[in-house]
């Protein structure tokens, strides 16, 4: 008989669940409703009777679940609370509500009232499973028998706690957590038999009766099938002679049932391990399986459903996986067939992955081809290299782009067959997702030309051949109406040069060429081709930049002949698309004029290009080419930009460094040089004072945003800013053309060497350096300008017009606050349709310039050398241009002087040099950087606090970029911290590839990690590092000066308590070298502050598996370093540890004193014969690690804000298990003692 205060209060539940969901009512009444029913849960002592009233009775659907979340809570949250008799009235009632089933098993609107049911079972598992409740499994297979419904119940139960168990690993206690996870290993095999005799029961009643509750059984055992095959033992998929993958592949053949049946495929296929659990996966390879995936294929072309659509691409992860263990089992296990039985089924599968029309398909398959072509052994596998041509052909016509569809069209029923775009609009929401995987998806297409090439190369080119061919022919019969890259005609042409050079990059590294006639003549074809469309012209060189491979082949064969006469042509097509020019009567703004502009700098550039690949192709022609400049550069006519001048006067200087004679390339440096000497001289009055310059480029001139793009060009201050940019340019462009013979013996005779270092190495010096070296004054009297006027007295000065001209461009924000854009093509004039104001030509010129500034002088030491680190006074030179107005230098500015200058500067800097040059500068900045960063952390972190920043959206885009900005300058100052105190490279500036005109764009910036909470990596051979890491001579020489050394030390271990993880890392492994280094230097302040440092690390960034290894080791040398010498200090700090284990700490304590400090015995600076023994030395004993982890669990960082509101769950320990495992579980309480037994009649089987 129900309680009739039961009944209503139950009633009064349901009527305010209803209100909290009903949109009639008002929000207050809602919120009234919402707060009525959590309190009722959070306070009731009647949560599980009035659950399973609202769960028993006439009740809507959504009442019923709040029924049974009422139910769980009370599992959840008291089950260590209650009663004995509601234990076992929870229990009882909930394996009757499971044994009677809730509703048909196909009912789908019912799913997440059977959910909640299995989740009340898997709670009360995780509580009393194994060791109270022996009889789960005999009760589960109980139910299931009773009808489908149950079964389906049964197999979420198995799926909800493998994923809080095994897969997610929600239950906080690690003990209950194995007991159950050990109970399953140890039923596996009888779970197992469960799982596969209910699917063969159902598929079989499916088939005969197409009973639909039988079809979701067995999707629901497959769901939680695939939980289950990620972590089980091998040897449960392979049972009964691979039972359970003949069942799934099997079940691949049934539309309603192969997307589940893939899933679980996937599972398995994708599984981690070692070579023996990898090896009976290849059993996938034998007939029965590899046909009944290759026949669910065969209706590809037919059925295109979207669930079939789903079933194909979670297929392609499978084979994927499958390919996986293939390519790591073939030529390694000696055992394993290679290739394996219906290896030729298995590539018609990924060649049909790549036939699909949807571009994600066919990624798909290309991935997997990839790993397979990448493979030396089963890349030479005749079967495989036949099947290379039927690759090819599918995959060439897939390079030609395609925009995103304007209409979306999404599987209607009248467009069968279902397009490219069909499938476009299916996968991608939004245009700007489907240009980010356009990139992606063309590389590995690419990729798999370039890698074909080194197999078949006679084939790949062939496809070349034909495809160049035809494109040549239609060419002269072509008439372009438009100039847009959308055009089909371009987007061909642009999917022949891609594959054409992807081939053409790998010939040289074969030996099967094909003919160079065949190449020659394809040049020669595109010389001949006449065009009038840009657009056209521009691929058409870059066929013929590809193409000159064949030039350089035939200089080495026995046709020079034919190589030599058609260099000049090759030239002349070249340098005429530099002159190409539209008629008179075109508009210069029209989008035709634009393509001219990208056309004449493509062409520019292929100079550059062909120079860097092939310089000793062009060196007899050396002085043809430079003739044809000069004259070229000369001629007014010849409207060459200053961006293509200094192009064309690069790939000079590369080639001639082949002169390999020092007099001869100095004198051409000095005639290319000679221009921008007079420029300089011209205005270095100017750079004197920042208002001088503030006047020469304009900056204080109030001008209409107006002003159209002729009167641009007819202002003075704009050629003044252009003076400035090509004597700039000029010198830079010297600076990383001009080099030095890479053999010595060359070097030698050149007279490039001119003298010896004291271990014997050469010294040389740059041609460039006796031309250079004048011009640094006026570069750094411009570099002192450029930092002051961010001072307040310049920005005063500044008009309105260009108030901000001297901020961050904003396509650098973008990228740095991930904001998606597609990136313009630059040969796409649309891309150009918005007018520059001049506001835009001023703060193009400002970031150009200073980046430009600063890229020169961090290469002008490794190209210049000790002609560039001797000069008189370079450190107080510096200290007073590019070091100076820091103060007032915005955090993005800040980042190029230390990531582009300092950097570089510092790890091309001879030994010599280090006290008189490195050791002033780090004396001047390291200061103000401990002072800079401290500053901006503290001001992030307020804004953390004051809620300006967090994990909301509505934050301000300027305080998220600050945030961004001081995280990567603090890790970039950090890398310039490792270069000097331990060594490092030097960085990006290195690139010889890139061009001095490219080097000062917006869309230059490194490609950094820009994320705020991106959980560092870290190698074990890091890890190491930083126990053997010795300090270099110049980090001696920082550490013996005390204003470099306070600053340097008090920056590393400060950055190790900041909130960045990354910066914290770096930091970390820094650290340990330093501390050692200072062992017996370790002041009390110094003490106070790393160790305090260290425990603060932990507290915040000890969460994360990259980090706390770095901290607990570095927080032992930092102990066992500073215990001896200062004791008090060290176990203060230590002490203050909340809930300290006073015991533990003895133990670490004397564990340290016993076994001795480290010793360091590199600072007696015998580095030479004492490495071995310091690396030893710096080993840290696992048991002090041990120690010290334990005693500082309390302090590990924790999200305090996500615990605030959070109700832990309660889950007590049992006894634990037996560990024997051929002892099965369902005897273990058989010897339990009194107390066990009542415990065991708790969770007794129910009567039925």
């Amino acid at each position: 008989m129900v309680d009739p205060s039961l009944s209503a209060l139950a009633n009064e539940l349901a009527t305010a669940v209803e209100i909290t969901l009903n949109p009639q009512a008002s929000q207050q009444a809602r919120m009234e409703a919402y707060i009525a029913c959590e309190k009722f849960k959070e306070i009731s002592p009647l949560c599980a009777q009035a659950g399973l009233f609202l769960v028993t009775n006439q009740f809507s659907a959504i009442v019923k679940h709040f029924g049974l979340q009422l139910m769980e809570h009370q599992v959840k949250f008291n089950w260590n609370k209650i009663s004995q008799d509601e234990k076992i009235f929870i229990k009882d009632n909930t394996m009757k509500l499971l044994s009677i089933g809730i509703g048909p098993a196909e009912d789908k609107s019912l799913m997440h009232i059977k959910d909640a049911l299995s989740r009340i079972v898997v709670e009360m598992i995780k509580r009393e499973w194994p060791q109270q409740w022996p009889t789960l499994l005999t009760e589960l297979s109980a139910a299931s028998e009773k009808g489908l419904s149950q079964t389906e119940l049964v197999a979420l139960v198995f799926l909800r706690l493998v994923e809080d168990v095994a897969l997610l690993q929600t239950i906080e206690s690690n003990q209950r957590r194995k007991d159950i996870y050990q109970a399953l290993t140890v039923n596996m095999g009888e779970i197992f038999d469960f799982f596969l005799t209910q699917i063969e029961k159902n598929v079989s009643d499916y088939v005969t009766t197409k009973n639909f509750g039988s079809l979701r059984v067995v999707i629901v055992v497959l769901n939680t099938l695939a939980s289950f095959v990620e972590w089980v033992n091998i040897s449960h998929i392979m049972a009964s002679d691979g039972r359970l993958l003949k069942i799934i592949c099997y079940l691949l053949e049934f539309p309603d049932i192969q997307l589940a049946a893939a899933e679980c495929l996937n599972q398995i296929t994708n599984r981690k391990g070692v070579a023996k659990d990898k090896k009976p996966l290849l059993y996938l390879f034998n007939d029965e399986p590899m046909q009944h995936i290759f026949r669910s294929l065969e209706l590809m072309m037919t059925t295109q459903t979207e669930s079939y659509y789903q079933y194909l691409k979670k297929l392609t992860q499978a084979m994927y996986g499958l390919t996986n263990q293939l390519t790591s089992l073939c030529g390694k296990e000696s055992d394993v067939q290679t290739p394996p039985r219906n290896f030729f089924m298995f590539l018609q599968i990924i060649l049909a992955f790549a036939r699909h029309p949807s571009l994600s398909v066919t990624h798909g398959g290309i991935l997997i081809w990839l790993q397979l072509i990448k493979h030396d052994t089963i890349a030479k596998d005749p079967i495989f290299a036949d099947s290379i041509r039927v690759m090819i052909e599918i995959i060439g016509p897939k390079l030609i782009k395609r925009p995103y569809p304007k209409v979306r069209n999404c599987f209607t029923p009248n467009s069968i067959p279902y397009t490219t775009e069909a499938y476009t609009c299916l996968d991608f929401d939004s245009e700007e997702d489907y240009l980010q995987f356009i990139p992606r998806f063309r590389v590995d297409l690419l990729d798999i030309f370039r890698q074909s090439t080194l197999i078949a190369p006679l084939y790949t080119f062939s496809y070349c051949e034909h495809w160049l061919n035809r494109r040549l022919d239609l060419a002269n019969s072509e008439k372009l109406t438009s100039c847009s890259i959308m055009d089909p005609v371009y987007l061909e042409w642009e999917a022949v040069v891609a594959v054409l050079d992807g081939v053409l990059s790998r010939i040289l590294l074969v030996t099967e060429r094909p003919s160079i006639l065949s190449g020659l003549g394809l040049l020669k074809k595109c010389l001949t081709v006449k065009t009038d469309e840009p657009l056209i012209y521009s691929v058409l060189l870059s066929c013929i930049s590809s193409l000159f491979v064949f030039l350089s082949m035939s200089a080495s064969g026995n046709i020079a002949g034919n190589g030599v006469q058609l260099l000049p042509p090759v030239l002349e097509k070249i340098f005429s698309a530099i002159l190409f020019t539209l008629p008179v009567s075109e508009d210069p703004q029209s989008l035709k004029s634009a393509a001219v502009k990208n056309l004449r700098r493509h062409a520019a550039s292929s100079i550059v290009k062909i120079a860097l690949k092939y310089p000793l192709l062009l060196l007899p022609i050396f002085e043809q080419i430079n003739t044809t400049v000069k004259s070229l550069c000369a001629e007014k006519d010849s409207n060459l930009s200053n961006w293509e001048k200094l192009l064309l006067q690069e790939a000079l200087l590369i080639i001639s460094n082949h002169f390999c004679e020092f007099e001869r390339q100095q004198l051409f440096v000095a005639e290319i040089i000679r221009p921008a000497i007079q420029m300089w001289q011209n205005i270095s009055m100017h750079l004197k004072m920042p208002n001088l310059f503030i006047e020469f480029v304009g900056l204080s001139k109030s001008t209409s945003n107006q002003t159209n793009f002729r009167t641009i060009d007819e202002d003075v201050h704009y050629k003044n800013r252009q003076t400035v940019l090509l004597a700039l340019n000029t010198v830079l462009g010297v600076i990383k053309r001009c080099q030095c013979p890479d053999d010595p013996d060359k070097s030698v005779r050149g007279g490039f060497v001119v003298a010896t270092t004291d271990s014997g190495n050469p010294i040389t010096r740059n041609p460039s350096a006796p031309h250079v070296i004048p011009l640094l004054q006026h570069i750094l009297a411009l570099m002192r300008c450029l930092n002051e006027l961010y001072n307040p007295s310049s920005l005063a000065l500044i008009s309105n017009t260009y108030k901000g001209a001297n901020q961050m461009l904003e396509n650098e924000k973008k990228n740095i606050l991930g904001v998606v854009y597609s990136i313009p093509d630059p040969l796409d004039p649309t891309q150009l349709t918005k007018v520059k104001t001049p506001f835009d030509y001023m703060q193009q010129f400002l970031s150009t310039t200073f980046d430009n500034c600063y890229h020169l002088m961090g290469a002008a030491g490794l190209a210049l050398g000790r002609d560039f680190y001797s000069l008189s006074g370079l450190s107080t030179a510096l200290i007073n241009s590019c070091f100076s107005s820091m103060e007032h230098i915005p955090d993005f500015r800040l980042r190029t002087i230390i990531r582009v200058f300092l950097r570089p500067f510092i790890y091309s800097c001879p030994t010599t040099y280090h006290s008189d040059v490195i050791v002033p500068i780090f004396a001047h900045i390291s200061p103000f950087m401990l002072s800079r960063l401290t500053a901006r952390w503290d001001y992030i972190c307020s804004l953390y606090e004051n809620g300006a920043l967090g994990d909301d959206t509505n934050n301000d885009a300027q305080e998220v970029l600050d945030d961004i900005l001081n995280r990567t300058l603090t890790r970039e100052y950090l890398d310039v911290l490792k270069v000097a105190l331990v060594g490092g490279t030097a960085g990006t500036t290195g690139n010889n590839d890139i061009t001095s005109t490219e080097i000062g764009s917006g869309s230059m910036m490194d490609q950094d990690d820009f994320s705020m909470d991106a959980l560092p990596h870290i190698t074990r051979a890091a890890q190491a590092a930083m126990q053997s890491d010795i300090i270099s001579e110049l980090g001696k020489k920082l550490l013996a000066n005390p204003i470099t050394c306070e600053s340097v030390v008090f920056t590393i271990f400060n950055c190790i308590a900041w909130n960045d993880s990354n910066a914290s890392l770096k930091a970390c492994l820094l650290a340990g070298p330093v501390i050692r280094h200072l062992s017996n230097e370790v002041t009390p302040n110094l003490v106070t502050v790393i160790l305090t440092r260290v425990l603060q690390g932990l507290q915040l960034h000890g969460q994360h598996d990259a980090n706390q290894p770095s901290l607990i080791t570095l927080g032992v040398q930092v102990y066992e370093i500073a215990r001896p010498l200062h004791p008090s200090i060290v176990l203060g700090i230590m002490q203050q540890i909340p809930n300290l284990n006073i015991n533990d700490l003895q133990k670490l304590d004397e564990k340290i004193l016993n076994s001795g400090p480290l010793t360091n015995t590199t600072n007696q600076g015998t580095i030479a014969s004492t490495i071995n023994t310091t690396t030893k030395s710096n080993k840290i004993d696992k048991t002090k690690k041990d120690l010290f982890k334990k005693i500082t669990s309390h302090l590990v960082g924790r999200n305090v804000l996500a615990r605030m509101f959070r109700n832990p769950a309660s889950i007590s320990e049992l006894t634990p298990l037996n560990n024997n495992s051929n002892q099965k579980i369902t005897n273990i309480l058989e010897s339990s003692n009194e107390t066990g037994l009542q415990m065991q009649n708790l969770f007794r089987e129910i009567p039925r």
